[in-house]
């Protein structure tokens, strides 16, 4: 039993410091050797204590169990050795033939002296000069005269008077050729206009009265109360014959029965009106039903004109 306890403790305590201090010593002493010596004791080391090739692994990859005893390759360090370069051999072209080729003699040089002469070096060559002679002024050549054509190659007055003749005959001919020409006739008509000449004296005033159509107004003009207008129509008649007419008189209506003061494109009928009384029937005109139905005397004439110009169209003078 320990009088005082506390000092034993105390002692190891301080032995236990000092073991640590010298242990952290140690250590940091051997990591600085290690540092600054390490890299040269490692390969010393690496010699003394190799570490183990690994064994390869065999797989087996039939289903046949095999026990074989092989024995671990190790790899075999071969020197290099130099490479020989083979010789290589150039192709020499054989030549068939060598020209001689002159040499020059070798051009003489004088000396070369340091010491400074006023005797020059070189032989001095005396030269001519050249004068230029005046070039003779070359003489003007005479302009080459024409020779005037001789009076046995000239024409006469006499023959100029006969071939100006016979060039005035020529123009004259010439000219009755292009004016002298008979009258052409027209040709007959391929189609006759019979059918159409019947068709169109056919109507009579009842039957244009009783048409239908449609018209456009082509011309207009108010009068007060009135509206007079000129207009183009397409007229179907009872019996079947059509034909578009432009009225030479004209539609007279009143503002409020006027069917063409509409826009809102609709049909407003309307009954045909016939000429006014008075009325006398413009020429030329073409011939149709609605003109022909109260004209008939002045058609027919028309119609016996063309027949005799070969159903071709006739004027008043023919």
């Amino acid at each position: 039993m320990q009088l005082f306890p506390e000092r034993a403790g105390r002692g190891d305590r301080r032995l236990l410091s000092a073991a640590l201090i010298l242990s952290l010593l140690f250590h940091v002493a051997g990591a600085g050797v290690w540092g600054f010596f390490g890299h040269r004791i490692a390969p010393a080391v690496a010699k003394l204590f190799p570490r183990p090739s690994p064994t390869p692994e065999l797989v087996a990859i039939s289903d046949a169990i095999t026990i074989e005893k092989r024995s671990v390759p190790r790899p075999a360090v071969r020197a290099k050795q130099p490479q020989r370069t083979q010789p290589r051999r150039l192709a020499q072209l054989a030549a068939p033939f060598s020209l001689p080729v002159p040499t020059l003699a070798p051009v003489p040089t004088a000396a070369p002296t340091t010491a400074p002469t006023t005797v020059p070096t070189y032989r001095p060559e005396r030269g001519t000069i050249h004068h230029s002679r005046p070039q003779p002024t070359p003489e003007p050549r005479p302009a080459p005269v024409i020779a005037a054509p001789s009076s046995k190659s000239a024409f006469s007055r006499q023959q100029i008077a006969v071939l100006d003749a016979q060039f005035s005959k020529t123009i004259a001919q010439a000219q009755h050729a292009i004016t002298d020409v008979p009258m052409q006739r027209r040709p007959p008509a391929r189609n006759p206009d019979q059918q159409r000449y019947i068709a169109v004296m056919a109507g009579t005033p009842e039957q244009f009265l009783s048409a239908q159509g449609e018209c456009t107004s082509i011309q207009v003009s108010a009068h007060g109360a009135l509206v007079d207008r000129y207009l183009r129509c397409v007229i179907t008649y009872s019996d079947g014959y059509f034909e578009q007419v432009s009225f030479p008189w004209v539609f007279r209506f009143t503002r409020r029965n006027d069917p063409f003061q509409y826009e809102d494109g609709s049909y407003h009928p309307f009954p045909m009106q016939p000429p006014p009384d008075a009325f006398v029937l413009p020429h030329p005109f073409a011939l149709s039903r609605a003109i022909c139905s109260f004209y008939r005397a002045e058609c027919q004439s028309v119609i016996t004109r063309e027949r005799a110009n070969g159903n071709q169209p006739a004027t008043d003078a023919q």
